[in-house]
């Protein structure tokens, strides 16, 4: 079975790749904090709309019932080209994205084994 193929799994191998890759730019930032006329960099935001629409299908959010919340169609960025965030590097504005990133790897890789186990349960191993 090729999990590639399944759009949940590759929607999540492109926010590891993405997650891994910002990683490195956080870590240049850490790395040059003392280099004169150093700016810190980050990676734009990755936008999910962008990861589901490389399976091919739409998805939007249908409000069922009076109470449910809608959002206005957003403009959020996707990609991971790095963007000036700054004049300088603040460590501690760096170490909080830093822990930010480590977090969401972990969640991601924690929900790509569930998605893992959720097949194998499925086809009684």
């Amino acid at each position: 079975m090729d999990l590639t193929q399944i759009p949940i799994f590759k929607a999540m191998a492109k926010k590891l790749a993405w997650l891994g890759a910002r990683q490195g730019v956080l870590a240049q930032n850490v790395a040059n904090a003392n280099t004169p006329n150093y700016r810190a960099s980050d990676l734009k935001p990755i936008d999910f709309g962008t990861l589901l629409g490389g399976s091919g299908k739409n998805v939007t959010l249908v409000a069922t019932a009076p109470g449910h919340i809608t959002t206005p169609p957003g403009t959020s960025q996707s990609g991971a080209t790095p963007v000036q965030s700054g004049t300088g590097v603040a460590l501690d504005d760096q170490m909080m994205k830093v822990s930010e990133t480590a977090t969401d790897y972990a969640f991601t890789t924690s929900l790509y084994l569930k998605q893992i186990n959720l097949i194998k349960t499925a086809l009684g191993h």
